[in-house]
């Protein structure tokens, strides 16, 4: 069976985006693996048609940061408009993110009624105030049944967060909540893959790194 491997280093969202194109060259009957840092490798347990590997067969470099950076900016083309005008993907679901071997039971350290504030992020243009955001969700949700998704480094006093341990559990964590919001982050991009059809409200990133935003779904709600 002739290998490829993706390559896509770093940015959990952008990684996730990326399986499409491998769930394509698996269909085409390419053994795939994926190239990235191994705090992403979590990934690859969620799905049937690829897996975690490094320089096999002929190897397909989708990452944008930082050599493609400004060309991508520059094209005005949406995340998933770029990276699949690649001549190998062209034909993939683009917009179909499939986690096959995702089970059905629930997140780790929630309860069963809850909504999830997802209002950090790491690689942002257009800054939110995540402070705003998380008293808009108190304010209409209630306190007691809202959980703020957190990077283990930052406590919020006097709120519920959470912190996913793996990228499975976050992906059921934000799978199982009655109200998602999120900002354009990784969060977002799982979304769009457990939660089609039920509503996530988005706040996206603005101007000219709008093109960076999550693609559409059934259930996403812009927020601006």
């Amino acid at each position: 069976m002739p290998l490829k491997t993706i390559k896509y280093s770093q940015r959990l969202g952008d990684i996730l985006r990326c399986l499409p194109a491998a769930k394509f060259l698996a269909e085409q009957g390419h053994d795939v693996f994926f190239d990235c840092h191994a705090e992403f490798q979590g990934v690859f347990e969620m799905t049937s048609y690829v897996k975690a590997g490094h320089g096999q067969g002929d190897v397909l470099d989708l990452e944008i940061w930082p050599d493609k950076y400004e060309a991508f900016i520059k094209s005005r083309k949406p995340w998933h408009d770029f990276v699949y005008s690649h001549p190998e993907i062209r034909g993939a679901k683009r917009t179909e993110i499939v986690l096959d071997l995702l089970d059905a039971k629930p997140a780790e350290g929630l309860p069963e009624k809850y909504h999830l504030i997802a209002p950090f992020g790491v690689s942002q243009t257009f800054k939110r105030n995540p402070i705003t955001i998380i008293q808009d969700a108190v304010k209409e949700l209630g306190k007691d049944d809202t959980y703020v998704l957190c990077p283990p480094e930052v406590k919020i006093e006097g709120l519920c967060t959470y912190t996913a341990k793996t990228v499975e559990q976050l992906a059921k964590a934000i799978r199982g909540a009655d109200q998602f919001w999120a900002i354009n982050s990784a969060p977002i991009i799982l979304a769009s893959a457990v939660r089609r059809g039920k509503e996530s409200r988005f706040w996206g990133e603005q101007g000219e790194s709008e093109v960076q935003n999550v693609f559409p779904f059934e259930g996403l709600v812009r927020m601006d």
